[in-house]
């Protein structure tokens, strides 16, 4: 009986547990969070606003003026980069004063955001390119040419991007294109020794950076948002489902289902726990794995 009892706690500790619920309004549309300075960020794409939030007491502490559509979001060189969809900017925001220093103007339709390598990094969708900004003159000093690309993370010395028909690995010392795997790839993220990407058909590809070939699909339950890895798993948001599942990558299978607030978009790494912005509903989430 004690060993069944030990079973059964073992397995309610492995639940995610929900830490915090942040109202917003609910014109917000809440997509991405991004730690930064002693804040959390969350960037609305309903209004032209970023939050700062209090990790300690899960507060709203303030909110800056940002451009509009906006979403995903990178932290460097003291401030925020945050990609605005609609307005064809990237915007960046101090760290200290939650002031707009400039809205940078990117290619069309910007869908992702990160900081890296000493620049911060934009996605323009339709304008066929994956942006670099130097954060020492605010403007765009390198084009790296690619059809449709989304999503954008920084993994293994790379900039890597999932985009219409192939996945993009860019030499930031060149700006240059290293390597293309041929599949569709959508949002990414990183785990320790692969780089993650969704797909527009619900699948979930596991790239081995030292090959640069797929090693593992995974079919999902819906479309996905943009993941990230959570204590070693990656966690992949299903955006009409209302759920985020969790991937165990040393068997590739989804080993849970966590229920979130309405379409969730993007997970998001910090410190060690999940923030998950419910995009079509009124809430900010924050998950213990």
């Amino acid at each position: 009986m004690r060993f069944l009892a030990a079973l059964a706690a073992a397995a309610v500790a492995a639940i995610p547990q929900l830490v915090a619920k942040i109202k917003v309004s609910p014109l917000a549309q809440p997509c991405a969070a991004a730690a930064g300075g002693k804040w959390i960020w969350v960037a609305e794409y309903g209004q032209p606003k970023l939050l700062k939030i209090d990790p300690r007491t899960n507060k709203v502490r303030s909110t800056s003026v940002i451009g509009g559509g906006a979403c995903g979001l990178g932290y460097g060189a003291g401030s925020m980069w945050v990609e605005d969809t609609s307005a064809n900017t990237v915007s960046r925001v101090s760290v200290t004063t939650g002031k707009r220093i400039k809205a940078i103007p990117v290619g069309a339709t910007p869908y992702d955001a990160t900081f890296a390598f000493g620049s911060a990094w934009a996605t323009a969708h339709n304008g066929g390119e994956v942006d670099r900004i130097d954060p020492a003159k605010n403007r765009v000093v390198a084009r790296v040419k690619v059809l449709g690309p989304t999503g954008v993370v920084s993994a293994f010395g790379s900039i890597w991007a999932g985009a219409f028909q192939s996945v993009i690995r860019i030499d930031p010392a060149t700006n240059k294109i290293v390597a293309t795997i041929p599949d569709a790839g959508g949002w990414t993220a990183a785990s320790a020794d692969a780089v993650w990407i969704t797909t527009p058909d619900n699948k979930l590809l596991r790239i081995d950076p030292t090959t640069n070939q797929v090693a593992a699909t995974i079919t999902l339950p819906g479309t996905a948002g943009d993941p990230d890895v959570i204590d070693g798993k990656v966690w992949v948001p299903i955006i009409l489902k209302n759920d985020v599942v969790v991937i165990d990558p040393a068997t590739n299978t989804i080993v849970q289902t966590v229920k979130t607030g309405a379409g969730p978009f993007v997970v998001t790494q910090i410190a060690g726990q999940a923030w998950v912005p419910s995009w079509k509903g009124t809430d900010i989430r924050r998950f213990k794995p």
